[in-house]
């Protein structure tokens, strides 16, 4: 990586808070700087890599990433959190909904990404691979496009790994969650998330979820950094107690995509974070007559994790996600 440091940072790599551009080594990305600011104690200890704005319309949870650079004291802290606030950057002031301009590929589900592929595959590749190369956590923070409302959530992979499933597990529930989503091992056979990608190299990154309809609010913003903050303390970083918990941080394990069945005008009966039974209707489709299409039914018993908001979904378009509790003790 080349990085450049602002007028006013320290010098990077040193006691202090660094401001300054980062730069990744792949000449695919090589039009491109992201802004990096990293806050490093005097002392040696653990590295947290924390970021937002993979979806740039997500903007709760850049405002949380971009306070957070405010929040920590080089003075009192051992380790590093390294922040980048936003990774698309191809498509900074240009709104784009859920992908990056350059390729079309929604970044959140192109880890590990490749380095000879195409823009989002060569950035998610460097993000892990140099950025994130020596993290002991990186978490991705989301929530809440232009036409999305999100429960306030927390997302790890679940593997094989007894050791790795109870740390990813520990780390996830340091966000004061409505659902703490442990993500079934089955995803480790695909390209996805971060935390998926992670978990394949026995590795730890987290998401977390909360916001609505590309709108900045003080709830969802709380949410995000004080569950990045918990993380800092339960790894040591920063020596303080943990911030209370006010939500049921519900473990679950079925991460369910709802789809529109036709084209048409979605009328939603359920909001994110409610408890839904199986086949409990969450709302229907009409068409621009008011006619009943077809009625949207929650597939399993558990918790609507989000939903869309803008009413018109065309046909195989995700309307929202359920979550199913776990039913078994977690290993």
């Amino acid at each position: 990586m080349e990085i450049s440091p602002s007028n006013d940072s320290c010098a990077y790599g040193q006691p202090g808070i660094f401001r300054g551009r980062l730069r990744f080594d792949n000449p695919r990305l090589a039009d491109y700087s992201w802004p990096l600011c990293e806050i490093r104690g005097r002392k040696p200890g653990p590295r947290l890599c924390v970021s937002a704005g993979v979806h740039v319309n997500e903007v709760s949870s850049i405002e949380a990433a971009v306070r957070l650079q405010r929040m920590i004291d080089p003075e009192t802290i051992q380790g590093s959190v390294s922040i980048i606030p936003l990774i698309n950057q191809p498509a900074f002031y240009k709104y784009t909904e859920l992908v990056c301009p350059i390729d079309g590929r929604n970044i959140n589900f192109t880890f590990p990404g490749n380095r000879d592929g195409t823009f989002s595959e060569a950035l998610c590749d460097s993000i892990m691979n140099e950025w994130c190369v020596d993290s002991d956590c990186y978490v991705d923070m989301h929530g809440g496009d232009l036409r999305e409302n999100v429960s306030k959530f927390s997302i790890f992979q679940r593997t094989d790994d007894v050791e790795l499933d109870a740390l990813g597990r520990r780390m996830a529930m340091c966000f004061d969650a409505e659902i703490v989503m442990g993500l079934p091992a089955a995803h480790m056979e695909k390209s996805g998330r971060a935390p998926t990608a992670f978990a394949r190299h026995n590795r730890l990154a987290l998401m977390s979820e909360a916001g609505a309809n590309g709108l900045l609010d003080e709830g969802s913003i709380s949410f995000h950094l004080e569950g990045v903050l918990n993380i800092a303390r339960t790894l040591g970083i920063i020596d303080a107690p943990l911030a209370p918990f006010l939500n049921a941080r519900i473990p679950c394990d079925e991460y369910l995509w709802l789809d529109c069945p036709v084209d048409g005008e979605f009328h939603a009966e359920a909001e994110p974070g409610d408890r839904v039974t199986k086949g409990q209707r969450l709302g229907t489709i009409s068409n621009l007559f008011g006619e009943t299409l077809a009625e949207v039914a929650a597939p399993e018993t558990g918790f609507l994790l989000w939903r869309m908001t803008h009413p018109t979904i065309p046909k195989g378009s995700p309307i929202g996600a359920v979550a199913v509790e776990e039913t078994s003790v977690y290993r």
